[in-house]
């Protein structure tokens, strides 16, 4: 990724990469539900392309990393035995900067107005799974 650069609103550039397509359906329309306020508030989203990322990672301004297994929800941080490791090294956060930077060129940036095109019955499920946010 290159270097962040200022953004408008929040001061920094956000980016998250996601899959596509996941193996847990129940767990990607919950995480969905929060896209539109993500979008609204500068984060840009891109979904990688045909295969299933599992990894776990971070960057900040090539000197902050985090690898590693887990989640960012309470079940992951709480009750699961998960770990990751949090490394300050400009050479290795670089590098994972590099593999973020090449991983985006098999994905497709996700825009408001796409997300906000989304079919009922997506809306819908994800309305309907708002109760279950708290869980995860």
């Amino acid at each position: 990724m290159p270097r962040c650069s200022p953004r408008p609103r929040g001061g920094v550039d956000v980016r998250v990469l996601v899959p596509h397509r996941s193996n847990h359906v129940v767990a990607d329309w919950l995480a969905r539900g929060q896209y539109a306020s993500l979008l609204r508030g500068g984060v840009r989203i891109f979904l990688y392309q045909g295969a299933m990322v599992h990894a776990k990672t971070a960057t900040i301004d090539r000197r902050w990393t985090t690898i590693g297994t887990a989640n960012i929800d309470r079940l992951s941080l709480t009750g699961n035995y998960e770990v990751n490791l949090e490394i300050v090294d400009p050479g290795l956060a670089g590098r994972m900067e590099d593999v973020f930077a090449m991983d985006l060129s098999n994905a497709q940036e996700l825009t408001l107005a796409q997300w906000e095109e989304r079919g009922a019955l997506a809306k819908i499920g994800e309305y309907l799974l708002i109760p279950l946010r708290p869980l995860l």
